[in-house]
């Protein structure tokens, strides 16, 4: 049953949330609480509802349901008739949930995730109650994470790829105990999701056979290993700022300079690495293939052209700096008709009309245009005076990295090779001072 009793929680987790309300929302804020229908998810939007005209934020619901259990009907129901009574907007998203490799609870998780991502408001409220703090530290800890893994999760973080959305979990600090006292006391009558009780997912059996056994031994775990928590978070921040003022040496235009890199302690070293690729959204590797990419980064010969497959992206050391680039989309050769922009698999190519600089609009229109991946064998002057030359050593002149060389939009009029990123236009194609002239701009895929 839902209550509508007009009751307050108790007096001291009420002040609670409204502590970390006070100290991260503002007035007029838009707020939408995560709501499963568990109790957890029941009370947060109790409490949330009798703080809104005090803090004066506009709340409302989000039901996810996944579709996998024979229940999840019942349980969005459950949802809409309990916001129906409260007065409280309820947005349903309907998801599926498909696994790759990854086992049904990641893949819940990140359809979950996906749906919250079209959240329209500054804040989502998640349920996550200092118990389950316990349990993702140990989690990460058996998985061996490091220090950003054991801060297991912020009471409040960005969301990612939504720099106006933020992550809001006014419960982190509040035991399961307290929250299902407030449950009976409300005389809630809440869902509960069969799967919790299930000990094949590594989380439950943490929570049903692993924990007890701890408190047994040492009550009070649960909180102890919170505060753990907000420890390693501290310590985080700190190697966070660490690593920042360390940018500011090591990074030139947003690359690491492998010869800086290589001046700091192997540790320190590591730890800017690590910055750096959260900051791109890339999985860390593991600790031991972080070493030995810090290392080869770090010591390798200087010549030599490093490469590291990391997911999405490719690492790579090309003389003296790091760069990360993402995997490239299939390109085929295309034919130009004078489109301003066309996508060259995950880069772009665009073309600006000018007058005296450029390529010759009047030479384009004489032959057929077309775009085209380097085969071998190219030959191109850039400069009148002098012969044409091998492509192949032109780009090695200019530095174009190696991983470009093979993808670059190479520009034919006819036969004759026009444009080259990266080096120019061939001397005979160039446009005279008062002629209409194009001139091509290749942005690549590159960081």
């Amino acid at each position: 049953m839902v209550s509508t009793r007009n009751s307050c929680p108790p007096v001291d987790l009420l002040a609670r949330v409204s502590d970390c309300l006070g100290r991260h929302v503002r007035r007029g804020d838009r707020l939408t609480a995560a709501l499963s229908g568990g109790v957890d998810s029941v009370v947060l939007l109790h409490i949330l509802r009798r703080l809104s005209s005090r803090h004066g934020f506009h709340l409302s619901a989000l039901h996810v349901n996944h579709g996998i259990s024979q229940n999840a009907t019942r349980w969005q129901s459950f949802c809409e008739r309990l916001c129906e009574a409260w007065g409280i907007r309820l947005d349903v998203a309907m998801v599926a949930v498909e696994t790759s490799g990854e086992g049904l609870e990641a893949a819940a998780r990140r359809a979950r995730y996906d749906a919250f991502a079209d959240v329209r408001a500054e804040w989502l409220a998640l349920a996550h109650h200092r118990d389950d703090q316990a349990e993702t530290l140990l989690l990460n800890l058996l998985r061996g994470a490091g220090v950003a893994g054991a801060a297991a999760m912020p009471q409040v973080r960005a969301f990612q790829d939504r720099p106006d959305l933020r992550v809001l979990r006014p419960l982190l600090e509040v035991s399961r105990e307290e929250i299902d006292a407030c449950a009976r006391l409300e005389g809630f009558s809440c869902m509960e999701d069969e799967s919790n009780f299930d000990t094949r997912y590594s989380r439950n059996y943490l929570r049903h056979r692993i924990i007890p056994l701890l408190r047994e031994r040492f009550p009070g775990c649960d909180a102890v290993l919170a505060r753990a928590a907000i420890h390693f978070s501290e310590s985080q921040s700190l190697l966070q700022e660490l690593a920042r003022n360390d940018s500011r040496e090591v990074l030139r235009d947003g690359r690491i300079v492998s010869s800086q890199l290589a001046k700091m302690d192997d540790a320190r070293a590591r730890n800017l690495m690590r910055f750096v690729l959260r900051c791109e959204g890339i999985a860390l590797p593991d600790s031991a293939r972080l070493y030995e990419i810090v290392r080869q980064v770090c010591h390798a010969a200087p010549d030599s052209h490093l490469r590291f497959d990391l997911g999405e992206m490719k690492l790579h050391r090309y003389r003296g700096e790091v760069w990360l680039i993402p995997h490239y989309v299939a390109v085929t050769d295309m034919e130009w008709r004078g489109e301003v922009e066309l996508k060259w698999g995950n880069a772009v190519l665009r073309f600006r009309e000018m007058v005296g600089e450029g390529v010759s609009r009047e030479k384009l229109a004489s032959k057929k245009v077309r775009i085209a991946i380097r085969r071998g064998g190219e030959r191109f002057r850039p400069e009148s005076g002098r012969p044409r030359r091998e492509l192949r050593k032109l780009l090695q002149e200019h530095a174009v990295p190696p991983w470009e060389r093979d993808r670059l939009p190479l520009l034919w009029g006819g036969n004759d090779l026009v444009w080259v990123p990266g080096i120019g236009i061939d001397c005979a194609w160039k446009c005279a001072p008062d002629e209409a002239g194009v001139i091509p701009e290749y942005q690549p895929a590159s960081f």
